[in-house]
């Protein structure tokens, strides 16, 4: 149950969705649901934002409205990053982006990051369109490993609890953090025949990784005799990390529905594998959610279809959506998700490493930022995944692990989530080697630590103290 808090916004009409969006996500954490109030009915304890306090209780925590705040949102500007202010706190080096005279705005400071301002101002894009690392805020500040938002929650907190007001983290499910598997299915076999000829064949004759013959004879027949004794790698992985999840709790695993391009590989849903795998997941509570085609996060009837199609087979309307490739155009991807019925979205971390994405290990409502209102659709902001870790990072098994267990060490400080990414690919050793005992390994830490191990879905209605569903 959340505290009703009495909260006072004055500020300009364009800008006050923006700055309620921003207390309410800063104060639901703290078990508070903000109760919008004119000024002439401020009474006893509640919160003021604005820059005239004058003549309110001193019972009133007040927030000062940084004086350029309204003025930077009325246009998709940049942030002057010769502004930022910076705080030391708890043990953190806190960016303030917006502060006065009169103290720190957390509210507009907040806003920025939660509604991925600036992804809207920056318009440099990697090869797949991707927002990148390299250009953000986070790179420019060197603070991507830290949850900036839930930094301003925290020096809020307690000026809350310093003016008397109770504040009570959220559990999930009864535990101070959760922890949330994810896997996503690009591909359910390895060997395919073009896969085959382009990682064996073409291996063995051409010799292209300049390795010696005896070795190539040898990796060739590793594979020959693993292929036909074990059968295929992908799907023994889909299953084995199944079968290692349940025993802490579930996860969410996004399958394909469709391809409609070379970066897409196609499966059949309705093949026996999958049905009794969907059978076991089932009954585990596993969540089954989307992962959408190359090119459906700014293709609405794409999306559409293959939510359907994937409807056709698990009997049931996927809750959760993580784009493929991790492909994210704030100005329409959230738009499309929420209006073929998505509820939760995990595509929200950097492509390139781990970090905070937009400052946050809560969840929290997406907001957009053109139309200027709050969606329907809540963000399980992702952690890291394992690809970015071993293959853009360069890290071996060990340093990845140990990257890993840092950065989740950060949302179990906060209260908050971490979200983790893997592929079924962590079967094949040869091609993917150390990826395996990076997820057995951080998942079993995760545990021993007393994380709510959850799918999304049930982590979120945990959280909520609501179920999520369509």
């Amino acid at each position: 149950m959340r505290a009703a808090l009495p909260v006072c916004i004055e500020v300009s009409q364009g800008y006050w969705p923006k700055a309620k969006y921003a207390i309410r996500m800063l104060l639901e954490p703290l078990g508070l649901g903000p109760l919008f109030k004119p000024r002439s009915e401020l009474r006893g304890h509640g919160l003021y934002y604005g820059q005239n306090p004058a003549g309110l209780p001193s019972t009133i925590t007040v927030l000062p409205l940084a004086h350029n705040a309204e003025e930077f949102y009325d246009g998709f500007t940049a942030i002057d990053v010769a502004s930022v202010c910076w705080r030391e706190h708890a043990d953190f080096n806190i960016p303030v982006l917006f502060s006065s005279e009169t103290g720190d705005d957390l509210v507009a400071s907040a806003f920025y990051w939660l509604s991925g301002w600036q992804e809207f101002t920056v318009h440099e894009r990697d090869q797949h369109g991707r927002f990148p690392h390299k250009a953000s805020l986070q790179a420019i500040l060197e603070v991507t490993r830290l949850p900036v938002v839930d930094c301003y929650r925290m020096l809020l907190r307690e000026r809350l609890e310093g003016a008397g007001i109770n504040t009570d983290l959220r559990k999930w499910a009864g535990k101070d953090w959760a922890f949330c598997p994810t896997i996503d299915v690009d591909y359910l076999r390895h060997w395919r025949f073009g896969m085959i000829f382009r990682e064996k064949v073409e291996y063995f004759l051409l010799n292209r990784r300049k390795v010696s013959v005896g070795e190539r004879w040898r990796r060739l027949f590793q594979f020959i005799r693993s292929y036909f004794s074990r059968g295929d790698a992908f799907k023994i992985a889909l299953r084995n990390m199944y079968l290692e999840i349940r025993t802490y709790g579930n996860a969410t695993i996004f399958l394909k529905a469709a391809a409609h391009g070379p970066n897409d590989v196609s499966y059949q849903l309705d093949q026996r594998f999958l049905r009794e795998l969907l059978v076991d997941l089932s009954s585990d509570g596993f969540e089954v959610g989307l992962h959408p085609s190359y090119h459906a996060h700014t293709h609405a009837a794409y999306l559409r279809n293959e939510r359907r199609a994937l409807n056709e087979i698990t009997g049931t309307d996927p809750v959760s959506v993580r784009q493929h490739f991790l492909r994210y155009d704030s100005a329409i991807t959230p738009y499309i998700q929420e209006a073929v019925g998505f509820r939760i979205d995990s595509s929200l971390g950097f492509a390139e490493c781990a970090g905070f994405r937009n400052g946050t290990c809560m969840p929290f409502l997406r907001f957009d930022p053109v139309r200027n209102k709050v969606m329907d659709i809540w963000e399980m902001p992702l952690l890291f995944m394992d690809g970015a870790l071993f293959n853009r990072q360069q890290y071996g098994a060990a340093e990845a692990i140990q990257e890993s267990i840092e950065i989740i060490k950060l949302c179990q400080t906060f209260g908050g989530v971490a979200v983790g990414l893997w592929h079924n690919v962590i079967g094949e050793e040869l091609d993917y080697p150390g990826w395996g005992e990076h997820f057995k390994k951080t998942l079993r830490w995760s545990s021993t630590q007393g994380a709510h191990i959850a799918s999304l879905r049930d982590a979120l209605g945990a959280w909520t103290g609501y179920p999520i569903a369509n």
